[in-house]
């Protein structure tokens, strides 16, 4: 990666005169821009719409986000029913810092 921006920046006369910071810089905006260049070319290639691509992934997301909600959820659930057995029980939670100590 490094390489091929050294030598796009060599076609255009700038390698030269950039900084370290400004390299990094251009090296993270490509990094930044490559998912988004990635998914335009192969879905031009699929010949797909970008309206249709923007669909998809909408619909991903929210997928993506429900099954978030449940695993949290079902977590959550499963904490609260360890903390009840565990106060059946008697134990009580150790606690992650004592206020008594400050």
């Amino acid at each position: 990666m490094r390489h091929a921006l050294v030598s796009a920046l060599a076609l255009i006369g700038v390698h030269e005169h950039l900084s370290a910071e400004q390299k990094h810089d251009l090296v993270q905006a490509g990094i930044q821009a490559a998912p988004g260049v990635t998914a335009a070319t192969g879905a031009s290639m699929l010949g797909w719409q970008m309206s249709d691509i923007l669909a998809m992934v909408s619909i991903l997301f929210v997928l993506a986000q429900f099954a978030y909600l449940v695993w949290k959820w079902r977590r959550d659930a499963r904490r609260e029913d360890e903390r009840i057995e565990d106060r059946r029980r008697g134990v009580m939670p150790s606690p992650i810092c004592d206020p008594s100590e400050d």
